[in-house]
């Protein structure tokens, strides 16, 4: 070891070694790469606009409808009204959020003389709830509310509006911006590390922590209390398609569309089985009033006329996540279980590793499609099955690994000092031990994704509409010969991520190991 390498910490020596190898770095880019795609999904490839400014039909009378049924649940009572409101239910505030929220969604539509008979009917409807004769005054609200705004007769303002963002969940939020931290950590790290140097360790942890998980959770706990998830089912491409601007479900003034302006689960049976745009020049099949639409499908289209490139990208996020999630669930699981067994010996030593020998005994991957056959299919079912069916390998790593350490001279000072076991395994001898477990969770990334596809490709793993590159292959395996881009591209996607985490499990093997460390 050199001298500038001697006031490194562990993790830090594996860095610097993984950095060396280019393939690794690489390949290690493209893993990033692909998670950033699978991240950013509604932004690339969606069949809703990015931002448009028009007018939205569509939700309009829905927001009508809604607020008609909504008015006929209200309950008629006979108590007197107060600062708040009359005396209400659990179930009757419930409903007034609602009526509440829908007159927020509709209220900046309308022109400002609708928007004031709009106050004026909910106020109206609040005092009809204490009125003697409130079940006769409900329903002529209702009947107004109709007569009135329910007509296409309203002349709607033209609003700005974000479909793809008012589309996107709290945990959506949640991966964006741990993504921007990822993506944006070569500037933000050395700041930290600056800023709080080793004697102020804790500060650090506290300031890493903050930016890896606190800012990003902070964000989608404010998107979750902020934004409500409601269901959008306008048919924005209406508006484009529409050759009668008065039969149009959004009339535009300007639009933007994502990359690839088309759904998941979009089919257009007149476009089944189209080349890639790239492949040959295909004769446009596509009905007359399909011919204001002309966006390319760039890999082409499948047996059902959706767009495969579409798919794909959103396919990444399930296969991607099975991944990771899987693998956490089952290092988590072989990491307690080989502490406890590396720490304690003895009897429970001697329990652990039979219990470990008896679930090798199964093939893996056979005990996996058990299970699923019993519990079935699902994103979380796969997610949680082969999690609890891989963590042996890992459980062995960590019990080898403290068996190693757990006689070493720190061990025995900590005991000296009156430490307790749990301190110990956790704060002392697991980082110690972590170096093979990050390789081996490594190469479980790809065997996970390698699990989920062959599930998916037996017709046990995820379900339509969602999409995998696994049921990609599985629904394009009766097509291998006339439209062979169907399996192509998903085959090419998990071969290039199971390669790619490989090369960066061997390369964090090599960096772990300090005989090799001279070698570069």
């Amino acid at each position: 070891m050199s001298s500038s390498e001697q006031h490194l910490s562990q993790a830090a020596l594996i860095w610097r070694q993984f950095r060396r190898r280019p393939l690794a770095v690489a390949a290690g880019s493209v893993i990033v790469a692909l998670v950033t795609l699978s991240i950013w999904a509604p932004f690339l490839a969606h069949d809703r606009p990015l931002y448009y400014r028009g007018v939205n039909r569509t939700e309009y009378r829905e927001v009508i409808r809604t607020l008609r049924e909504l008015a006929g649940r209200l309950p008629v009572t006979a108590t007197a009204t107060t600062a708040s409101g009359p005396a209400q239910s659990a179930a009757n505030r419930q409903t007034w959020t609602l009526i509440e929220l829908q007159c927020d969604l509709i209220r900046p539509s309308l022109p400002a003389g609708w928007q004031s008979w709009l106050d004026e009917w909910l106020r109206d409807l609040r005092s009809a709830q204490t009125s003697p004769d409130g079940a006769t005054q409900l329903r002529e609200l209702q009947r107004t509310l109709r007569q009135e705004l329910g007509g296409n007769d309203v002349t709607l303002v033209p609003r700005r509006r974000w479909p793809v963002i008012a589309s996107l969940s709290w945990a959506d939020v949640f991966f964006m911006a741990w993504n921007v931290a990822l993506l944006t950590a070569w500037a933000w790290w050395p700041a930290i590390n600056r800023a709080f140097p080793p004697p102020r360790r804790r500060l650090r942890r506290f300031a890493l922590f903050l930016c890896w998980i606190g800012i990003p959770a902070m964000c989608a706990a404010a998107w979750w209390w902020c934004v409500p998830a409601r269901i959008d089912r306008t048919n924005y491409k209406a508006g484009v398609l529409a050759g009668d601007t008065a039969a149009a479900t959004v009339l535009y003034e300007t639009v933007t569309w994502p990359p690839i302006p088309y759904g998941i689960d979009e089919n257009v049976l007149s476009n089944t089985s189209l080349k890639p745009a790239f492949w040959k020049e295909e004769p446009d099949r596509r009905p007359p009033q399909l011919g204001m639409w002309d966006k390319p499908h760039w890999l082409g289209t499948d047996e059902l006329g959706r767009d495969v490139l579409c798919r794909m990208i959103w396919g990444g996020r399930v296969s991607l996540a099975v991944g990771i999630v899987a693998v956490s669930i089952y290092v988590t699981i072989g990491i307690v279980v080989g502490a406890l067994a590396g720490y304690f010996r003895g009897v429970c030593d001697l329990i652990i590793s039979r219990l470990i020998e008896v679930v090798i005994c199964f093939p893996a991957f056979f005990l996996i499609l058990t299970i699923v056959a019993f519990i079935g299919p699902g994103l979380f079912n796969i997610m949680v099955v082969i999690g609890l069916t891989g963590w042996t390998s890992i459980a062995r790593l960590v019990r080898g690994e403290f068996l190693r350490l757990v006689d070493q001279e720190f061990v025995l000072a900590g005991r000296a000092l009156g430490y307790t076991p749990l301190r110990l395994i956790f704060r002392h001898i697991l980082p110690n031990a972590m170096a093979p477990v990050l390789v081996s969770a490594t190469f479980g990334v790809a065997g996970a994704i390698l699990t989920e596809s062959s599930l998916s490709f037996l017709g046990l793993g995820i379900k339509p509409p969602m999409s995998s590159w696994g049921n990609m292959l599985h629904s394009g395996r009766d097509a291998i010969f006339r439209a062979p881009w169907m399996i192509l591209f998903p085959g090419l996607a998990i071969f290039v991520t199971i390669t790619c985490y490989n090369l960066v499990g061997e390369a964090l093997r090599d960096a772990a190991d300090p005989r090799l460390r001279g070698s570069r």
